[in-house]
């Protein structure tokens, strides 16, 4: 099927590129299909799983202090690629749902759901949502709730919402956006709304934007700008607006970053880190900085992995902040 074709093209022949830091340093190194959380309360990024350039997942917990990577925990869940994570700043911690098992492309979705307090995992002994992986989460700050939305469950794209209260799943609508996998997800704070953007099917990327506000979706009429799947998306708390950086349209890999303040979308950059179908950011709200990590770029008709940590403010644009040559 198209986005298996497509998956595979983005999970297979896999090369390390600036990989190391300085001596005596420690990394993350290249990976891709990995997630990424700002923990506010302790004022750190988490990074968690992915797959380096050998095509087997990780399992391994990253902290980011805005300086220095340390390597925090290598037990919690299983290693896997592509899983879906949120930051619940009410309970402190970092709520994480399935992914994929197996190199490469291989391997089936999972279900599980995780919990990070910020010392090590626990596994919520809770049902929820069906196996999947590619699938989005993030925290309603008015609601209390993290919501989860689509994914691939390894045969088609799902489509459904489900919402976590801390203690328990609940699936809380069928209907909405199309079925659809990498996608655009965030929280606009000062909206009060969940906000949903562009993402891939299996016809490929497309350019609508919903929002949620805890009982129904609603398409708004404006679009991102370039249908785009495969992209991050994280809401800048110092400036209320919500960035949207990367992603790819086809064979076609992107490097703008925009925000969009629930209205109209500004292009900040259309220059910085590679080219790249991202799958980790996150906003660093004391720093005021948009992070990313690691995936890379198609050279020569393979996918080149890198190590690299990527900052931007709107201070001081792009920079490499750890990672790279």
């Amino acid at each position: 099927m198209l986005f298996n074709k497509i998956i595979v093209s983005l999970a297979i022949s896999v090369t390390a590129s600036s990989i190391v830091e300085a001596e005596g340093n420690q990394s993350p190194g290249p990976r891709f299909g990995h997630e990424m959380v700002y923990d506010e309360a302790r004022d750190v990024t988490v990074l968690f799983g992915g797959f380096g350039p050998n095509g087997i997942p990780k399992g391994d917990t990253w902290l980011w202090d805005g300086k220095k990577w340390q390597l925090a925990a290598t037990d919690g869940p299983a290693p896997r690629k592509w899983p879906a994570a949120a930051y619940d700043s009410h309970r402190a911690v970092v709520v994480l749902h399935g992914g994929r098992e197996g190199e490469g492309r291989s391997g089936a979705s999972l279900d599980d759901t995780w919990i990070w307090d910020g010392q090590s995992w626990r596994q919520a002994q809770v049902e929820g949502p069906s196996p999947r992986d590619h699938h989005r989460a993030v925290y309603d700050r008015a609601r209390d709730r993290v919501v989860l939305f689509g994914g691939w469950n390894g045969n088609s794209l799902e489509k459904d919402t489900w919402e976590w209260d801390g203690a328990r799943w609940k699936q809380v609508a069928q209907t909405g956006p199309t079925p659809r996998a990498p996608f655009g997800f965030s929280y606009h704070e000062s909206l009060e709304t969940v906000v949903l953007a562009g993402g891939q099917d299996l016809t490929g990327a497309s350019d609508d934007i919903w929002t949620w506000d805890g009982s129904t979706w609603e398409q708004l009429s404006t679009v991102v700008p370039g249908s785009r799947g495969f992209h991050a998306m994280t809401y800048a708390s110092n400036s209320s607006h919500t960035l949207l950086f990367g992603g790819r349209d086809g064979d076609e890999l992107l490097n703008d970053l925009w925000a969009w303040n629930g209205r109209d979308w500004s292009r900040l950059s259309s220059s910085g880190p590679v080219r790249r179908g991202i799958y980790a950011s996150a906003y660093d709200r004391r720093r005021g900085e948009l992070v990313i990590h690691g995936s890379g770029d198609r050279v020569d008709g393979k996918w080149m992995l890198d190590g690299e940590t990527w900052a931007w403010s709107a201070d001081e644009g792009w920079r490499v902040v750890s990672g790279g040559e």
